[in-house]
């Protein structure tokens, strides 16, 4: 399959992710890095990456406005650059990121991207694609998820098993994401200082790091708040990685209307998505 002979625009489609749950294992000093445990679902809320072969790399972010979004952490370059350096190669493209999964959430959006942009290398420059598994832990710790769309269960760093297609066992999921967000650096600073070692009650979200959120995040706080005091009108609901963003899902079409509307109304500036989950 001869793909860099071919001048067409490649759309890849990079879908979110949410953490069903999380513990915190410890941390890894010689990685840098937390291991977790976690169960993790793929949705279909997700980026369109849109890649044409030109003289030169530019990768460029826009939101579904169109306007553009400067990313700092530039995991699509991070990602080509990486590869390049192992596999002697030049890849030369010009990379149209359009984001519907918003950034710095704890839903993947960067990770999935990579994860995208990866596979496709491997295609283009007719690599063997199992690379992936020896590549995606190098570039971050949530890549590896992204290898397809069934759920899984990460344990540590650098490894996962599928879970059952059958599991999770609901479709329709609500997003909400509220204006602040939390700060990854910050949440698990205050984990390290107040909760490790202190065995964690009263739960719902199932994430050790509900905590830090709810003490840092006063708009988070306030959003789970109300949440909580409707929770008989959920199915289940939580807080995915450590970002400010909350997944709830419903028993009944009536309860579904109501706490939309309430939630809209006591914080209309935050933005709410419905998806559904691959499986």
């Amino acid at each position: 399959m001869k793909l860099k002979k071919e001048m067409k625009t490649h759309k890849l489609i990079s879908p979110a992710k949410i953490n069903l749950n999380l513990k915190v294992i410890n941390f890894d000093k010689e990685l840098k890095k937390h291991k977790l445990s976690s169960q993790v679902a793929i949705i279909k809320l997700h980026d369109v990456i849109e890649i044409n072969q030109s003289n030169d790399l530019k990768v460029v972010y826009r939101d579904k406005n169109k306007k553009k979004i400067i990313i700092k952490n530039d995991l699509v370059k991070k990602t080509i650059k990486y590869f390049d350096k192992k596999y002697q190669k030049k890849s030369k493209f010009n990379i149209l990121v359009k984001k519907q999964i918003p950034v710095g959430y704890g839903i993947g959006g960067g990770s999935s991207n990579a994860a995208s942009i990866l596979k496709f290398l491997y295609k283009f420059h007719e690599l063997n694609p199992k690379n992936f598994f020896d590549d995606a832990p190098e570039l971050g710790s949530d890549v590896l998820l992204f290898y397809n769309q069934t759920p899984k269960i990460i344990d540590g760093i650098k490894s996962y098993k599928t879970l059952n297609k059958n599991k999770p066992r609901w479709r329709k999921i609500y997003l909400i994401f509220p204006r602040t967000k939390n700060l990854t650096a910050s949440i698990f600073l205050y984990f390290r200082k107040n909760f490790i070692n202190k065995k964690i009650t009263k739960n719902p979200f199932r994430n050790d790091l509900l905590g830090p959120s709810l003490a840092i995040n006063s708009e988070f706080f306030d959003i789970y708040s109300l949440l909580l005091s409707e929770k008989k009108k959920f199915s289940f609901f939580g807080m995915s990685g450590s970002g400010s963003s909350i997944f709830f899902n419903f028993d009944k079409m009536s309860s579904e209307r109501s706490m939309i509307q309430l939630i809209k109304q006591k914080f209309p500036l935050v933005r709410i998505e419905k998806s559904y989950y691959f499986g």
